[in-house]
């Protein structure tokens, strides 16, 4: 695989620290954890990332400004959440794709995998 970057934003500590190990040890460049929108949002500002895993709830609301940043920048995206509602996600956000947690990392990090290398996976 090809060295690539990933934004996680996570405000769950051990959930961000399971998933980022995970990504890690795939070879992912994890640029993150951010816990809230806002540092997200910061972040991105001045970096670009090859994609991204967003949980839906932080710690200053929900993650969508950042989602549409990723949508206008056309970076790929996965939400990773057990509190939003997968059928809006998806109808506002067609191009991402929806892991509801609970989510083992490793199936996350495959569903990510598949996603980038060959556009919206099923």
């Amino acid at each position: 695989m090809t060295h690539k970057t990933v934004l996680l934003v996570e405000d769950e500590m051990f959930v961000a620290l399971d998933i980022q190990m995970t990504l890690e040890d795939e070879g992912w460049e994890v640029l993150g954890p951010f816990a809230s929108t806002h540092e997200a949002l910061e972040f991105l500002e001045s970096n670009t990332v090859d994609c991204a895993i967003l949980d839906v709830r932080l710690t200053d609301g929900e993650v969508f400004p950042v989602a549409d940043r990723l949508t206008s920048s056309g970076t790929p995206f996965v939400f990773h959440s057990g509190h939003a509602n997968p059928a809006k996600l998806e109808q506002d956000y067609p191009q991402s794709l929806v892991c509801q947690k609970p989510c083992h990392p490793t199936a996350l990090v495959e569903k990510l995998t598949g996603f980038t290398a060959q556009g919206r996976a099923a």
